[in-house]
């Protein structure tokens, strides 16, 4: 890995480790308020909104002002934002604010988190694709989609270390990672001109090949945030466990994930060079291979192996969708189909956790049947593009 896609992965890991070392915090921090567990997921979901809503801007910006420009821009604004709303929450544990005033600042401060970190993960994408091209592409998205895993999956393991110094550690350690990554972005990513001198040119989510990578993104980041958001619930009731026996069991359980995802992305890299849709095709099987499992075994060895099934899937099938889409487009249009990516991810962080929530309550295992479905209907919809396949434009 040389040093353009080094400092690349660190940026995005840096991001989405910052991301989620916010959500394992909020129920005990709520708790310590004084609030109501729906102001919880009030202000998550409105964080994700905006991550949602934002994601397409700065690509569409980092086409025009350049690729590096808005990953610092990103970086100070998730390092001074992720301040704002630990100070927020220093304030409510302190008594110096609350009530309707201390929720309007936890909401502002965290959209204000959600508004910044789509300026790293997007124009880091896109700079992706720009330096890479036709096979190598794959094995450039597998590099961002290895980093997004892997905050996925550390971002909580360690925010749950840091709260045993304090429930705000697990934000202070965000602001340091943050500054950290701008420095390590300003150093070591070279400058680049912008790939457009004029008007940039409109990228459609709903033109041909890319809605079909951005559909099978969501179905991906669907499946993720369903293991994050019910998986401990379902493991607790399907075992039997504690509330203490569930949190190692899950921890250990996306452990395995990562580490699987980890291994499939260096193979993709180093020898599979696959281009999109086979990636997604094979992962697709692992996925509904470790969702039959989660859904028709009560072993907790059976689990472990589910979740290394899933790091697998997943581990093919988010560089899948991020290389599709980055092929569906144009070298102008890296920016933008870089938003939408991370526009994705942001829909599935506001729309997960309401519907599987909602659909665990009527029966456990409807939200991973759901997840099956999904998989199926996408799988189906990318064998059917036989012949059909992206475009790789090299500018």
């Amino acid at each position: 890995m040389n040093r353009v896609r080094g400092s690349i992965f660190f940026s995005v890991f840096a991001a989405m480790l910052g991301l989620m070392l916010i959500a394992p915090i909020m129920p005990p921090l709520i708790r310590e308020l004084g609030m109501k567990e729906s102001h919880s997921g009030l202000i998550i979901s409105l964080g994700s909104i905006a991550m949602a809503v934002m994601g397409p801007v700065w690509g569409r910006f980092s086409d025009v002002r350049g690729r590096k420009p808005i990953i610092l821009i990103g970086f100070i604004g998730m390092s001074v934002s992720c301040a704002l709303f630990a100070l927020a929450l220093y304030g409510g544990l302190n008594a110096w604010i609350g009530g309707g005033i201390l929720l309007t600042l936890l909401i502002v401060t965290r959209s204000l988190i959600g508004m910044f970190i789509p300026a790293v993960l997007s124009s880091s994408q896109a700079y992706m694709g720009d330096v890479t091209e036709g096979e190598d592409r794959g094995s450039g998205m597998a590099i961002i989609s290895a980093a997004n895993g892997l905050g996925l999956v550390f971002g909580p393991a360690i925010a749950g270390a840091f709260t045993i110094i304090g429930l705000l550690w697990p934000l202070y350690f965000g602001i340091v990672i943050a500054i950290i990554a701008f420095i390590v972005a300003l150093v070591l990513i070279p400058a680049a001109k912008p790939v457009l001198q004029a008007r940039p040119p409109k990228v459609n989510p709903f033109q041909r090949g890319l809605r079909t990578y951005l559909a099978a993104g969501l179905v991906t980041m669907i499946a993720i945030m369903t293991i994050q958001v019910v998986g401990g619930f379902y493991f607790q009731d399907q075992l039997a466990l504690t509330s203490g026996d569930t949190a190692r069991m899950v921890s250990f359980g996306l452990m395995f994930s990562g580490a699987a995802m980890l291994l499939v992305q260096v193979i993709q890299m180093k020898w599979l060079k696959w281009q999109p849709r086979p990636m997604i095709l094979l992962g697709s099987l692992f996925l509904l291979g470790s969702m039959v499992m989660f859904l028709f075994s009560k072993q907790l060895l059976v689990y472990y192996g589910s979740f290394f099934l899933f790091g697998m899937g997943s581990g093919f099938m988010m560089p899948g969708f991020m290389a599709g889409a980055s092929l569906a487009v144009s070298k102008e249009q890296q920016g933008g189909a870089a938003g939408l990516v991370a526009a994705v991810q942001g829909i599935s962080a506001v729309v997960t956790p309401i519907l599987t929530t909602t659909l665990y309550q009527v029966d456990r295992h409807i939200p991973f049947m759901l997840v099956v479905i999904l998989v199926v209907v996408m799988g189906v919809i990318m064998i059917g593009m036989k012949g059909t396949q992206s475009r790789s434009v090299t500018g």
